[in-house]
């Protein structure tokens, strides 16, 4: 027992409020909601009001109803009017003070001489709770006991009010937060909704305004809500009084790696077939095959759709594979390739198709061709901005000119201001021809019929 001692004030104070109490000593006592069979706290109503009546409060001094005890202990105090030492009981929500004369049970005495603190009361029927299995509820505005498993939904409300917590009331149902995964709370008959965002213990919040014969709160997240809470981390939520946030991630974590382990395919909280997994991720037709036999006996958990993820876990060993199976490069060529997985194929995309084109557009039979060619061939590979500043670079007679100005026209950046008038006149020519090119119709067809233009 922790003793400490009392300042002459607090004494006064103490003793003042102990006669206070027995003025009304009934104000201990919650008020019983339901008709039970022999209610004790009907009983105690009783004794305490016989007790009154007699003005012998020290009647149960010595019984073994520890919650009489403890009034009759109280009771001995005010014979001498004295309280030097007080004992200290620490609990989840704070330190009690209360003042011993006999054997009744510290924490039934410490509710008794606590009895306008509206948690501190609580503790005044931790014996009853325990033996008769009650349940009590204590507000500012609520000190009720049942011997039933319920709960009202206004005294939840009116815990939430005290307690400062921001909710909202739909129908029957409760809400706390708005925004995350959720975990739906319930407490006897009643349930209601926690977000990730709420910052704080909603089962402490609520213990704290309850004294119960257990801990009847069942809690289930909405987070792949097809592999169950465990029950560990949902006791490690209780018992160390994690936020929501604290639980939600652990909880993540926790199925996360039952996923993979038991082979499952997610993607947002989703659980698909290996088939639907690769179908959603939108791979290259070439490349699901080989993608369903690497994972098949994997597992797999996204976030949101991403073959940059799939790809960056078969990279390391399968890049060679991978890239073959797309564009069929050589492994020299492949060798060259650089950056993260999509960059990569990104990259040997550009090359397999310059390669492509390049195979596929007759030779040059000119420098001027050349430099037609040269620029087509970067415009497919490389786009529109790119193939503009390679234009623009590589020009160098008045020929070419007229080719990039027909060029410029056809892609719909029409800048007449950089050319003559003779390299316009030639480059209205060679337009007719540059549309259908920029457009790959027919490049090779209308190439031919430039040959006697430049």
């Amino acid at each position: 027992m922790i003793i400490k001692s009392n300042s002459k004030e607090s004494e006064k104070a103490f003793i003042e409020n102990i006669k206070k109490f027995f003025e009304a000593p009934e104000a201990i006592l919650p008020a019983c909601t339901d008709s039970c069979f022999m209610c004790p706290i009907k009983g105690y109503a009783k004794k305490i009001e016989k007790m009154k009546e007699s003005g012998n409060f020290g009647k149960y001094h010595n019984s073994a109803d520890q919650f009489l005890a403890g009034i009759s202990e109280t009771y001995k105090i005010l014979e001498n009017e004295k309280a030097p030492l007080m004992g200290v009981i620490k609990t989840n929500y704070g330190s009690v003070n209360y003042c011993k004369r006999g054997n009744a049970d510290e924490l039934v005495i410490s509710g008794v001489q606590n009895y306008d603190n509206d948690i501190y009361r609580l503790l005044a029927f931790t014996n009853l709770v325990k033996l008769k299995k009650m349940k009590v509820y204590s507000t500012k505005n609520y000190f009720t006991a049942t011997c039933k498993d319920k709960i009202d939904l206004n005294l939840i409300e009116d815990i939430l009010k005290e307690e400062n917590v921001p909710y909202i009331k739909n129908d029957s149902n409760i809400v706390i937060g708005t925004a995350g995964n959720k975990i739906m709370v319930k407490v006897y008959d009643q349930a209601f909704d926690v977000y990730e965002d709420f910052d704080g213990n909603i089962v402490h919040i609520m213990l704290k305004h309850m004294l119960l014969p257990g801990i009847p709160f069942i809690i289930k997240s909405d987070y792949m809500d097809f592999i169950p809470d465990s029950p560990e981390i949902i006791n490690e939520f209780i018992q160390k009084r994690l936020t929501t946030k604290q639980l939600m991630s652990h909880i993540r974590k926790d199925k996360i790696n039952y996923a993979l382990k038991n082979n499952y395919y997610i993607i947002d909280s989703k659980q698909y077939t290996l088939n639907e997994f690769i179908d959603k991720l939108e791979f290259d037709p070439k490349l699901r095959p080989f993608i369903g036999e690497k994972i098949g006996s994997k597992g797999f958990v996204l976030d949101s759709p991403s073959q940059r993820k799939v790809l960056e876990f078969l990279f390391p060993q399968y890049k060679s594979e991978i890239i073959k199976l797309l564009y069929n490069l050589s492994d020299s060529e492949i060798k060259s390739l650089k950056g993260n997985p999509l960059e990569v194929i990104e990259n040997a995309k550009l090359l397999n198709s310059k390669k492509s084109l390049a195979s596929k557009i007759i030779d040059p039979w000119s420098e001027n061709s050349k430099y037609l060619i040269n620029l087509l061939t970067y415009y497919f590979n490389y786009g529109k901005s790119d193939s503009i500043n390679f234009g623009r670079k590589n020009m160098h007679n008045d020929i070419e000119k007229s080719i990039y100005y027909a060029f410029l026209r056809a892609i719909g950046n029409d800048e007449e201001w950089l050319f003559s008038e003779n390299q316009i006149l030639l480059g209205k020519r060679i337009y007719e021809y540059m549309e259908d090119m920029v457009n790959n119709q027919n490049v090779n067809e209308q190439l031919k019929k430039l040959k006697g233009i430049i």
